[in-house]
């Protein structure tokens, strides 16, 4: 079955006014926690042109969605709801050597090449499915956005997640070491920032969960870069297309003041994660083993961070 659209009210003389809301699917589960807290946040639904992407084959998360889309289409200046129908990929968690068009993150990649044919608008604001966004998330994204003329985006603040509500986790912002080659898209040492950080900072490279952007400039990561031809580990999707808007020469920013929460589905329980989890942590390229060292915890003050669990609850 061919990629669709399930609903479609945007009018062709106002699709590149306002800016585009993009919240991407792939799980029914995360539908109803998604869309309550999407009603909390500060938004001018008037100005937003909502484009709900359902990343999958589901037709119980389509249902999900097009009852979720039936309460708020009238808020938005235009809802839309697309369908890749895309059957999910393999994958192995962890196995850094799985080929890239072999792991799940590949109908990611699928996912925004045709991102960048359905928003019209200058400007977006990303969401995903497990993300849970503060109220002020757009506000502050936004108007940084608008205050950094370089920028390709900025965005939120988000850790790993575990099924383990005790475990340690990194942030989802990066500062890098690459392979010095002109051409090279080899990670050396991939370090998360410390979750202490205060403010609005530079950086290198992100997870897509909680952002606005520039539309042209984000959408440059796509110059020169095919991971089905590059065939990095799979885990590196994100980090690799976001550091490329970098090599275009475009700036990336991460604002400490909009923390969100990544939840995490483990058996009958959901653990969200957020900076009370959070310790800096390293990834390293080992040569010898031709792999990489996984999730490294630094700390050269030997001094143990106090964790709280993450909030869990049974589903």
């Amino acid at each position: 079955m061919k990629a669709e659209y399930l609903i479609d009210n945007l009018k062709e003389l106002e699709k590149k006014e306002g800016i585009t809301l993009v919240c991407c699917f792939s799980r029914k589960f995360f539908v109803p926690i998604f869309f309550k807290a999407l009603a909390e946040m500060d938004l001018p639904r008037k100005d937003i042109h909502l484009l709900v992407y359902d990343n999958t084959h589901d037709g119980g998360l389509q249902k999900a969605l097009e009852e979720a889309l039936q309460n708020v289409t009238e808020c938005y200046k235009s809802v839309r709801l697309y369908k890749s129908n895309l059957l999910p990929r393999w994958r192995v968690a962890g196995q850094g050597v799985l080929k890239f068009s072999d792991s799940k993150v590949s109908n990611i990649w699928k996912m925004w090449k045709q991102l960048k044919k359905l928003i019209h608008t200058p400007t977006f604001f990303q969401l995903e499915d497990d993300t849970i966004a503060p109220p002020h998330a757009f506000k502050y994204l936004t108007s940084i956005l608008t205050a950094k003329p370089k920028a390709a985006y900025v965005t939120g603040i988000s850790t790993g997640r575990h099924v383990i509500a005790t475990h340690p986790v990194k942030l989802g912002v990066y500062h890098l070491k690459m392979a010095p080659c002109k051409n090279c898209f080899k990670v050396l040492e991939r370090r998360a920032l410390h979750p202490d950080t205060k403010g609005v900072v530079p950086v290198d490279a992100s997870g897509v969960y909680c952002f606005a952007a520039r539309t042209d400039r984000f959408f440059s990561g796509f110059k020169g870069f095919n991971p089905d031809k590059l065939n990095f580990p799979y885990f590196f999707l994100d980090v690799l297309f976001t550091w490329n808007m970098k090599r275009q020469g475009h700036e990336i920013y991460a604002d400490f003041d909009v923390w969100v929460s990544h939840l995490h589905a483990a058996g009958s329980r959901l653990n969200a994660f957020s900076k009370d989890q959070a310790v800096e942590k390293a990834d390293l390229w080992l040569p010898e083993y031709d792999n990489y060292a996984i999730g490294i915890e630094v700390n050269p003050d030997d001094r143990k961070r106090e964790l709280k669990p993450a909030e869990s609850w049974e589903i």
